[in-house]
């Protein structure tokens, strides 16, 4: 291109030069076509040349996508030349953008999982979860029931689908050497302030609870969680009424027994559970206020089982997973249940409190005896994040990835509870034996968590829990265990 355009100069200044005799002129025209000869061998040259390169490069990259050839210089003037070279590349455009509207689009994200999303935009389906490894060491005297061992917690795959303002959840669980249906639900997203939810999922109650298995912050959660229900049958409505500032959860459902997941309900009654949750502070421009969270929530429902099928809870466990409570084998649900849940969250940059009370009501039948037992527990919970990064309901986001090559460690957090259940003192000796149950169970867990990436995370706790009854003589012996986990989200 620089070579034409100097002989072009070139010869136009020759041409506007006077002319001095028909002898020169004639020289110049002669002149004149040999350098356009010689411009033509030229450009052929380089034509050649180019497609030389092109198809050695397809023989050496044989699976690489074919590319079309650069075409040769277009003759006609500059203007247009620049023409046909804007529309060529109008057209790469939009082939270019033909290909993307016919083609999916998959994804991988850190920590969230794979996805593949329909050419429109309007499909998306995600294939993710996790798998938790934990090993449980008791310090001292094993409870009953218990043993030192190393198995797996949770091992769950999720599948999420979303199609334009309807979204689903299915989600299993295989840990513990057994099989679970955890979360099998349908929404459909109205408007960000009102949302229905149909199917399996978690009752609105419980704040600990309410925080998804693979962002707890402890191996285990605390005594608070024994009085609320697991997962339940029902349908639910939700929403932001104020964006940040304010949510709501409304859910009718089966009635679950305390720390149950729940199937098919075994009487004719049903419960309705509701929650609300404000963050006063959200728009002020104290940053020290902005992460108060203040919420309560409160469950009702009219519950009759049998002897048969008693509808009441299995037991009631410590942090490492040994019962202490359970109710008499002759025992079943009868009459109203209900639940008052006030709790708390407060998160300043690395710093986080969360705290809850848990007030429950239960009515209980034995044979020709009935009462109504009236159970509480609380829970409060600090963390610290040594290395800086926000504390988060939803997780330790690390700042930097585990590299120990460039000096990069991952994100480490302290972490901090006590928690206490005291069951009513009418449980027993009707309802439940005091030699085999614990009137009350008071804990104390301190640990660290490492947050290698977002994918892998590992805890390790020590938990001290005491009672006060459960045992023929007296109290039930202090448990102490060492509680370790390794999970991996996919």
């Amino acid at each position: 291109m620089k070579v034409r355009l100097l002989m072009t100069t070139a010869l136009m200044a020759s041409i506007a030069a006077p002319a001095f005799a028909d002898e020169e002129t004639d020289a110049l025209r002669a002149e004149i076509k040999a350098l356009e000869a010689r411009l033509d061998r030229l450009e052929r040259k380089e034509a050649q040349e180019h497609a030389q390169i092109v198809a050695e490069r397809r023989k050496a990259q044989p699976s690489a996508p074919q590319q079309p050839a650069l075409q040769p210089a277009i003759p006609g003037t500059l203007e247009q030349r620049v023409s046909s070279l804007e529309q060529q590349q109008a057209a790469t455009s939009a082939k270019t953008t033909e290909l993307a509207q016919t083609t999916a689009a998959v994804k991988y994200e850190y920590g969230k999982g794979l996805s593949v999303t329909s050419p429109d935009k309007r499909l998306q389906l995600r294939l993710s979860g996790y798998f938790q490894a934990d090993d449980h060491v008791f310090v001292g005297d094993v409870p009953s029931g218990s043993n030192d061992q190393f198995f797996i917690r949770s091992a769950r795959p999720i599948l999420e689908a979303k199609y334009d303002q309807f979204s689903a959840r299915l989600m299993m669980d295989f840990g513990n050497n057994q099989t679970q249906l955890l979360d099998a639900y349908g929404d459909y997203n109205a408007a960000d302030a009102f949302n229905i939810r149909v199917g399996k999922f978690k009752d609105p109650i419980g704040i600990e609870r309410w925080q998804a298995e693979q962002n707890v912050l402890f191996v285990e959660r605390g005594m608070t969680t024994n009085l609320v229900p697991y997962r339940d049958n029902g349908v639910g409505l939700y929403g932001n009424l104020i964006p940040g500032t304010l949510e709501y959860q409304l859910a009718f459902t089966n009635g679950s027994p305390d720390l149950v997941n729940g199937t098919n309900g075994v009487d004719n009654d049903q419960s309705v559970t509701g929650r609300v949750f404000a963050h006063p502070f959200h728009s002020i421009d104290i940053g020290a206020l902005q992460g108060i969270g203040l919420g309560v929530a409160g469950s009702w429902g009219n519950h009759n089982g049998s002897a048969s099928s008693t509808d009441l809870t299995s037991g009631y466990v410590t942090p490492a997973q040994s019962k202490f409570f359970t109710y008499a084998t002759t025992a079943f649900a009868s009459g109203e249940q209900w639940r008052f849940n006030p709790q708390a969250t407060y998160y300043n940059g690395p710093f986080s409190v969360i705290s809850e009370y848990v007030l429950e009501d239960q009515g209980l039948r034995d044979g020709a005896i009935t009462r109504t037992l009236q159970n509480d527990a609380w829970m409060a919970t600090a963390t610290y994040v040594l290395t800086g990064e926000d504390a988060r309901f939803d997780g330790v986001v690390p700042r930097n990835n585990f590299d120990p090559a460039h000096d990069q460690w991952g994100a480490f957090e302290l972490v901090a509870r006590m928690s206490r259940l005291r069951v009513d003192e009418d449980a027993f000796p009707v309802f439940a034996s005091a030699a085999l149950s614990a009137r009350e169970a008071r804990e104390s867990t301190a640990g660290a968590t490492w947050y290698m990436n977002p994918n892998v995370k590992l805890n390790l706790d020590f938990a001290f829990t005491q009672f006060e009854g459960g045992a023929v003589n007296g109290n039930r012996p202090d448990e102490k265990a060492v509680l370790s986990r390794a999970q991996v989200k996919f």
